[in-house]
């Protein structure tokens, strides 16, 4: 019986082609969405792995001395930066990111995705890949995509281009201020409306508390602010909540007196 055999790259693309295959199947079957990202994903970390591999393909494992298991998504942005000089600007970096937290989620624990956000994230997704397959491969993935299945990507492109049109027009029906429309943590669109206490993404409806740092009173995300224990010497806690800024001051210039 023959062998299935592959190079990471045709292996990368095989993952590919069957994840906008499932994206399309997945408008009229929503549940075909979970594979088509899962396909992506694995598309997208075989890619950066040919890419290690190009340099010295010991780099393909995370242990350089006992080659077995290969690298994840995150030391795989750090060894392409920093012994494969790959210079990657710091959206590729997110988006390389956002794809490890989708997998995440899907894999290991419940997911509950609006479908808005998945199909933001799948297009971001794609752009990602075929630029750095053409940019680092030299590999044009998209002139490999059958007629059919570049036709209807556009379309789901196109659709996210609707959705960000009409959140715009609802942004300047409502005269929101440029200065209180944040990028969304989920869709990774400038969609996010802090205005009026608002705390939702005009594209795919994420929530997410928009709070003060109780030291510069500068808005953050809440979960993005740092828990520091100002309790006194009698073992009393008194936490405060503090933006990056304020926390890096903290941390590096030790100015308590500051704080309290």
């Amino acid at each position: 019986m023959p062998n299935l055999k592959m190079t990471l790259l045709e292996n990368s693309i095989s993952f590919f082609l069957e994840s906008v295959n499932k994206a399309i199947q997945a408008e009229s079957d929503e549940d075909k969405w979970k594979f088509a990202i899962l396909l992506l994903v694995q598309a997208i970390e075989t890619s950066l792995k040919e890419r290690l591999r190009r340099t010295n393909e010991i780099f393909v494992y995370s242990n350089i001395d006992k080659p077995k298991h290969t690298v994840d998504l995150g030391l795989a942005i750090e060894r392409l930066e920093k012994i494969s000089k790959v210079n990657l600007k710091q959206p590729d970096v997110k988006c390389i990111r956002t794809a490890s937290e989708l997998r995440n989620q899907i894999v290991h624990f419940e997911f509950d995705l609006s479908i808005e956000q998945i199909k933001s994230n799948f297009v971001s997704l794609v752009g990602f890949y075929t630029s750095f397959c053409r940019d680092h491969l030299d590999s044009d993935i998209v002139s490999l995509l059958p007629p059919k299945l570049h036709s209807e990507l556009l379309n789901l492109d196109s659709y996210i281009e609707e959705l960000e049109n009409r959140a715009s027009e609802r942004m300047v029906a409502e005269e929101i201020p440029d200065d209180e429309v944040w990028e969304c943590p989920a869709c990774k669109k400038d969609t996010f409306v802090i205005h009026d206490g608002t705390d939702t993404c005009y594209l795919c409806g994420h929530s997410e508390p928009v709070v003060e740092c109780e030291h510069c009173q500068a808005l953050e995300f809440e979960e993005d602010l740092e828990q520091v224990d100002f309790g006194n010497m009698k073992g009393w806690e008194s936490y405060k909540a503090l933006c990056k800024d304020c926390f890096s001051k903290l941390e590096n210039e030790n100015p308590y007196e500051e704080y309290y």
